[in-house]
């Protein structure tokens, strides 16, 4: 039985799963197995793996492949059934890890009674790999303040213990990354963030944080748990959820987030960081007519409270 698990999630990933594939292989830590779980590709997915890595597929790698698509999150949650290691790491397909990243997440669990450990994101890459930017953003030491701020939830940055892991769900597609973390905190599992600088998130045209879908499931998140959030979380909960509104244009909801947030956390005022994003994005009159045409024909998923 290895000591962990990767799991790498695949849909039309034939650009850069070989890389992510690439990555996970070349870790200093080496008894792991990797799981690649193929939704339903319609493009060469399958042939880009078996190219690259058919000598170890059946052994050190073991591909699925979905009947029909069926999203990322049934498809990390069939990863993690299949797994046998202690701990689950997700890999996305277009993402990368530096080789000491496994060896240096698996010494944070051996250090304490941890159930999930997440590297905070910081070196963001273009497609050919190479580094776009490095964030300087300052790491909270308070947990929470980091997950309800929404400061936290990559998928490749995250690792739990697989006895304890709750599942992804598709409410919340594509926020079901950070509203594990949420369920997680909320259900009292040991969550530790370490600050190591060891993943390489991918940023490219396919990314869904610049779809209107990733509005809807930030407001799915917003009426599911803002009842449940910690008072000391709430102002800057709501102040991520204001400024998420702001970027798609929902000027309204928007502003009344931010009001709210501002209430109840008068020191936010002081984040240089907040202040800017909001003069930035609380004024953009072009934004909020083209993005209130695309929420006005927007079909979300199942049923849902909040206006267009």
């Amino acid at each position: 039985m290895p000591g962990v698990s990767v799991i790498i999630p695949v849909y039309n990933g034939e650009r850069f799963i070989s890389r992510a594939v690439a990555s996970a292989l070349s870790q200093t830590f080496q008894d792991t197995e990797i799981i690649i779980i193929d939704d339903a590709s319609t493009d060469q997915t399958k042939q880009a793996i078996f190219d690259s890595y058919s000598v170890l597929i059946g052994k050190k790698i073991r591909y699925y492949r979905n009947e029909r698509n069926r999203e990322r999150a049934y498809t990390r949650n069939r990863g993690c059934e299949l797994a046998t290691g202690e701990f689950l790491f997700f890999l996305d397909a277009d993402d990368e890890w530096d080789a000491t990243y496994i060896d240096q997440m698996t010494q944070v669990f051996q250090d304490g009674q941890w159930d999930v450990v997440s590297s905070f994101q910081r070196t963001f890459i273009d497609e050919n790999s190479q580094p776009l930017r490095v964030s300087k953003k300052p790491l909270s030491a308070d947990v929470g303040e980091i997950i309800f701020s929404s400061a936290v939830g990559y998928p490749t940055a995250t690792v739990f213990r697989r006895i304890v892991f709750p599942e992804y769900l598709d409410r919340y597609i594509p926020r079901e990354d950070w509203e594990i973390y949420i369920r997680s905190y909320l259900n009292g599992l040991r969550i530790r963030i370490v600050d190591n600088n060891r993943i390489r998130i991918r940023s490219h045209a396919a990314r869904t944080s610049s779809n209107v879908i990733f509005w809807d499931s930030t407001m799915r998140v917003y009426e599911d748990y803002q009842a449940k959030v910690p008072p000391q979380y709430l102002g800057r909960f709501l102040f991520h959820v204001g400024e998420v509104c702001l970027r798609f244009g929902a000027l309204r909801q928007g502003w009344q987030c931010i009001a709210r947030s501002f209430r109840i956390a008068p020191r936010l005022l002081l984040d240089k960081r907040k202040t800017g994003s909001l003069l930035k994005r609380g004024f953009r009159l072009d934004k909020h007519y083209r993005y209130r045409l695309e929420r006005a024909s927007f079909q979300p998923r199942g049923s849902s409270s909040h206006p267009a």
